[in-house]
């Protein structure tokens, strides 16, 4: 994947975010096509993904951390939860 479609990837998926946090009307994304699943892409899906939460964390809470910084905070995120569900991952008895 280049990096236009990278970035492009990237916006479509926070534009997706975004949108569950607004009313119907207010929504961007309502035109955004079905994205094809390749494994060849996977890596590049699952990081544009993570950027995608990043800029959305960015715009919600006006927070200027970085990427790495992030991850940290995505990583107490879930390690918090983890204590807090027993360790048990969702779908796990």
């Amino acid at each position: 994947m280049n990096k236009q479609e990278f970035n492009e990837r990237v916006e479509k998926f926070v534009t997706v975010l975004r949108d569950l946090y607004l009313d119907e009307e207010e929504r961007e994304g309502t035109e955004i096509p079905k994205i094809e699943l390749n494994e060849d892409n996977l890596t590049d899906d699952f990081t544009a993904m993570i950027m995608a939460v990043h800029l959305l964390y960015i715009g919600i809470t006006g927070d200027d951390t970085d990427l790495i910084g992030f991850t940290h905070i995505a990583n107490r995120l879930v390690f918090q939860w983890l204590l807090e569900n027993g360790g048990k991952e969702k779908g796990e008895s």
